[in-house]
């Protein structure tokens, strides 16, 4: 029995030594996780006593914000609205002394406490507005868009996905080979540069997806730089941030410089059509006028109603104006051959004959092809007495022969003036 006892006594000592020894693992096992959870706790403490109406700072320096775009997409560039979608990440960093929590643990075990999105409504959040923003931000679905980190010093990292519709003034004098310019500007609403001052993060103030693919600009280079606005209620900070887009021309050469060539050169048909052929000539001017008037019409549909002419005005108009110059070179020309009469004043003179006579002619001449009289003085070289002798049918011979004539002239000059004038137009606009 004495044994029974004594080992009974033993085993309830190494028992309650064992016991001892758990708890005591688990009281340190606590205290190690208490001490990595201390930053949390600290931060978890300051923000049940935070007050988010005051600034960072309040009362003393301003809050300094730098901030961060990167471009994700962009989209739906309307040319007749000037307004353009933009998909991006801004990222903002400030420092809040009020939530410095690295005091309270000497290793940092993790950088950053990351928040919740709903943590918005207990902190202080620089409030950036977009000035040319042309309503509220797109919503993004249901996904979670906010992203916020407090750093143990109280620097805090606050990023958001937005999507806007701003507003892009454009220029479209050089249209289609023009060079747009839109941006997007942030303002502080409420606080003066005293209080709050917007900056770009340098040097990568703006980053763009080089998967972004616009179906008629090229995306090319971007700008950023301070604009601090000066209004009736104080001086407020301002950045804003550029990006060119040119516009690709090579639709509008297929769909309007091309088919307007083509228009000049048919209503040129007409110079090889005989003058006294009056149907097949004004249906030919009339119907390319038309067309030219139709293709103009067509590239205004591109722009907004503006108030001063683009590139593709001047080229378009240009060429309505060789279209419709041959449509009274013809009725010149047909005038000139219908001539029944010799001309008075300086163009009689040009022609060489006295207008003292008014021959009358046949009502229709027909034109006969004879061997040429080497021995025969030409009318040009003859007389005044010779001139005043000159029989009806010399005088027409003379007025078909200048139609003819003209409608030759104008085969070279036509062509030679459109020339001149596409070298000019396209070393302008595209060299």
């Amino acid at each position: 029995m004495l044994v029974v006892l004594c080992v009974s006594l033993l085993l309830k000592t190494a028992l309650a030594d064992l016991q001892d020894h758990n708890a005591t693992s688990v009281v340190e096992h606590r205290t190690r996780l208490t001490q990595n959870r201390t930053g949390t706790v600290a931060l978890y403490d300051l923000l049940t006593k935070y007050d988010k109406r005051f600034r960072p700072n309040f009362r003393g320096s301003n809050v300094r914000v730098k901030v961060q775009m990167y471009v994700n997409g962009l989209s739906s560039i309307s040319d007749s609205e000037m307004d353009y979608k933009l998909i991006f990440f801004l990222r903002q960093r400030w420092n809040d002394p009020r939530l410095r929590y690295g005091d309270y643990e000497p290793e940092v075990t993790q950088p950053f406490v990351t928040l919740d999105e709903s943590a918005l409504t207990d902190i202080w959040v620089p409030d950036v507005f977009f000035e040319n923003g042309k309503g509220a931000a797109y919503p993004e679905g249901k996904e979670h868009t906010t992203l916020i980190r407090i750093y143990p010093q109280g620097d805090i990292l606050f990023t958001r996905k937005l999507s806007f519709l701003l507003s892009c003034p454009m220029n479209f004098q050089t249209f289609p080979f023009d060079t747009q310019h839109c941006g997007v500007q942030m303002e502080s609403y409420g606080y003066t540069t005293e209080d709050l001052s917007l900056e770009w993060t340098e040097p990568k103030a703006l980053e763009i997806n080089s998967n972004i693919r616009l179906p008629e600009y090229d995306l090319g280079g971007w700008n950023s730089f301070q604009c601090d606005v000066k209004y009736l209620t104080g001086t407020f900070s301002c950045i804003k941030a550029t990006f060119s887009l040119t516009r690709r021309y090579e639709y509008y050469i297929l769909q309007a410089f091309i088919p307007c060539i083509f228009l000049v050169i048919l209503s040129w048909m007409s110079f090889w059509i005989s003058p006294d052929s009056v149907p097949a000539r004004v249906a030919l001017g009339i119907t390319t006028m038309l067309a030219s008037i139709t293709l103009s019409s067509y590239s205004n549909g591109a722009t907004p109603r503006l108030s001063y002419t683009r590139a593709i005005d001047i080229y378009m108009l240009t060429c309505a104006v060789f279209v419709f110059s041959t449509v009274v070179e013809f009725a010149g020309v047909h005038y000139v051959f219908r001539r029944r009469s010799r001309f008075a004043g300086p163009l009689g003179r040009l022609l060489r004959y006295d207008n003292k006579a008014n021959l009358a002619v046949p009502q229709l001449v027909k034109i006969t092809i004879r061997e040429p009289n080497h021995n025969a003085v030409p009318w040009w070289g003859a007389t005044p007495e010779q001139q005043d002798n000159m029989a009806a049918g010399d005088v027409t011979n003379i007025h078909v022969n200048l139609a003819c004539k003209m409608d030759v002239v104008s085969r070279f000059l036509f062509p030679t003036l459109f020339l001149v004038f596409n070298i000019a137009f396209w070393c302008k606009y595209v060299m």
